[in-house]
């Protein structure tokens, strides 16, 4: 794992960092590998022109933890308005929602409101609608709220699940069971730091844990896989059980985020897999973009220089 990792995530909450980082146009140069840009038409601009190469995408207005219920109803209406952009304009997408934009840190009650308001949009009109993870000390919640989002009549509705989490696996046999049928999870790694008497902390035991639940949830009908990774060892463990296991390139897909290992991304699409990237747009990116910092650390010593230059 890489030693920074921790520092980088802590420095995602720092105030100081933040002012710096937003302050300096010379790091809109990195930033701009990982976000799309501040406004919906920059966001609806990037998702055209991957789909333009073959990939599909799922965008997420950028935004967490909010501290107030108008807040969160104010991330409620810009995920709606991608909703009615990607019908307008006929887009191949999906939407993804971070529950702590919607309040539920606040009120989960609150949170499953507006995310039932959210469902109810984007299965009118045939868009998946994926609800993130975030921190370990919402997993539950945001479990229970998928759960009563299916069972609610929402089958279109997905969750994210991060295999560095001790109990992630008992939450796919869990969502494998979920109302409505066997729910579509996103199985990603993680990108939050983590008590280690929660999650694992080395890499070997995070990909066991990631080959574990691909295992899983290829070996379910009816699940539709999203393998959320750039790794590409896990990657062709990934193709070869889908293969072995006789499950067809259209039952599942593989999901990366923007910016990252494009030519890849291309690769794949190109040799007849489903791609679908990751679109974060909006004005809170800076969270965002210092997880991606943590999860490559290749990008540390462009960004010293660029913030010493700002």
């Amino acid at each position: 794992m890489n030693p920074l990792r921790t520092p980088l995530i802590a420095a995602s909450e720092s105030p100081w960092l933040r002012r710096q980082v937003e302050g300096s146009r010379a790091m809109r140069a990195v930033v701009d590998r990982y976000v799309a840009g501040e406004s919906l038409d920059e966001g609806l601009a990037a998702a055209s022109d991957l789909a333009a190469r073959g990939l599909d995408t799922t965008l997420d207005h950028l935004g967490e933890a909010v501290t107030s219920a108008t807040r969160a109803r104010a991330a409620a209406k810009a995920a709606q308005e991608s909703l009615d952009a990607i019908d307008a304009e006929g887009l191949s997408a999906g939407i993804s929602v971070k529950p702590t934009a919607m309040g539920l840190r606040l009120d989960p009650e609150l949170a499953f409101g507006l995310l039932s308001e959210l469902a109810e949009s984007s299965g009118r009109i045939g868009v998946h609608l994926t609800v993130d993870m975030e921190g370990s000390d919402t997993t539950e919640a945001t479990v229970q709220l998928v759960e009563r989002l299916r069972a609610s009549g929402h089958a279109h509705v997905g969750i994210a699940l991060q295999s560095m989490l001790r109990r992630t696996l008992s939450d796919v046999e869990r969502l494998m069971g979920a109302p409505g049928g066997p729910a579509s999870v996103r199985l990603c790694k993680g990108a939050y730091a983590e008590p280690r008497d929660r999650a694992y902390a080395t890499r070997a035991e995070i990909d066991a844990a990631f080959r574990a639940g691909v295992e899983r949830l290829l070996a379910t009908p009816g699940s539709y896989p999203r393998i959320a990774t750039h790794d590409h060892r896990l990657l062709a463990f990934t193709l070869r059980r889908a293969r072995e296991l006789g499950v067809p390139r259209e039952a599942f897909e593989v999901q990366m985020l923007y910016g990252v290992r494009t030519e890849l991304q291309q690769r794949l699409a190109d040799h007849g897999c489903r791609v679908c990237v990751y679109v974060p747009y909006g004005t809170e990116w800076y969270p965002y973009f210092m997880r991606r910092l943590a999860e490559r650390p290749a990008n540390l010593q462009f960004f010293a220089r660029s913030l010493l230059r700002g």
